[in-house]
């Protein structure tokens, strides 16, 4: 989605250089008689986000690593998180924003990687508009999908940048018709990912840059990797084996992106390789905030998982006094 704006992306540099530190996450062996089998589910059908897992499997590096990775597809973030719980897989990715909210309730599951650590939730409107900026948004009628993480995040943003929700008319509708009420102009905007959805509705219509709400003060952790408790206290190694060969993965993304968009097309033949290619170019934005930029793939600011609680608190109605601690380890990175 040429549209995107891509000044805050991690460099190819800083992700290389991440990797280069990857003793710090500890060695372990990689020449296991027998591969231990590790099933992943991930939080939706394969993208661009997922092109580091995806890299190391084709690449052998799980199998250097002494695992058999199986890579599935998602359903959203509470299915795996409640498949996890259930002890039905190993590892799974899932919005660290949802998991928080699954462990205030508790659900016996930890975070110990995040991918998507912008939150890739924004304003998408057609270009034309005039949507550009908060403040624009008033007078114009919104597309909602009603209890959706991106209307709740709407909410917040709207009351951050002080929108007078009463000049808004909102329009309830379905995930499902979300972009094509877009597109169709039966909404003027609606709350969505800024890729792949934006991505999308630009391959039928021209889009304004996506209104980023990480970039109007509301950010929480997006996709990331989580075990159950009982799995991260009793495998510790292998998750760290895992991550090991995860950063492997990414840094060679960083590389060669084009390598990335392969490697997820080749193992899910019904994506589409320019879509990916898009979501691809957009990708290093995400990968890290401010406060997590220029560390390893994957290492999370204990900064940003304190904004994730606060949010989730206000405006999602999670109990109150969740610590960082309670959803998150940052164990497996340390030396």
């Amino acid at each position: 989605m040429t549209r995107i704006d891509h000044s805050l992306g991690m460099s190819r540099r800083g992700l290389l250089g991440a990797a280069v530190t990857l003793p710090l996450l500890g060695r372990t062996s990689a020449f296991a008689a027998d591969l231990e089998k590790v099933s992943i589910r991930l939080d939706w059908l394969p993208g661009a986000y997922h092109s580091a897992l995806f890299v190391a499997k084709a690449r052998g590096y799980y199998k250097d690593r002494g695992l058999d990775v199986e890579l599935l597809n998602g359903q959203g973030s509470g299915s795996t998180l409640q498949l996890l719980a259930a002890g039905n897989h190993t590892l799974g990715l899932a919005s660290l924003s949802a998991l928080a909210l699954a462990t205030s309730k508790g659900v016996p599951v930890i975070g110990v990687a995040g991918i998507m650590q912008r939150a890739p939730e924004s304003v998408i409107s057609l270009k034309g508009s005039g949507l550009l900026k908060p403040k624009d948004l008033e007078g114009k009628s919104y597309g909602a999908v009603p209890g959706d993480q991106a209307q709740r995040l709407f909410d917040a943003f709207a009351e951050v940048n002080k929108l007078d929700m009463s000049k808004i008319k909102k329009v309830s509708i379905n995930h499902a018709a979300s972009l094509t009420s877009l597109v169709n102009g039966d909404v003027d905007f609606i709350a969505a990912w800024a890729t792949p959805d934006g991505t999308k509705v630009n391959a039928i219509k021209p889009i304004n840059p996506p209104m980023m709400f990480s970039d109007y003060g509301i950010n929480t952790l997006g996709t990331g990797v989580f075990a159950s408790k009982d799995t991260a206290e009793k495998k510790p190694d292998m998750i760290k084996r895992f991550l090991l060969a995860t950063i492997k993965g990414a840094a060679d993304v960083a590389n060669d992106p084009a390598a990335g968009v392969a490697a997820v097309h080749e193992a899910n033949p019904e994506t589409d390789p320019k879509i990916l290619a898009i979501e691809m170019a957009a990708l290093p934005r995400y990968l890290h905030t401010d406060d997590s930029a220029g560390k390893l793939y994957g290492w999370v600011a204990e900064k940003d998982l304190i904004q994730t609680i606060a949010i989730q608190e206000k405006y999602f109605g999670m109990r109150v006094g969740m610590k960082p601690a309670d959803i998150y380890t940052g164990q497996f990175f340390a030396s």
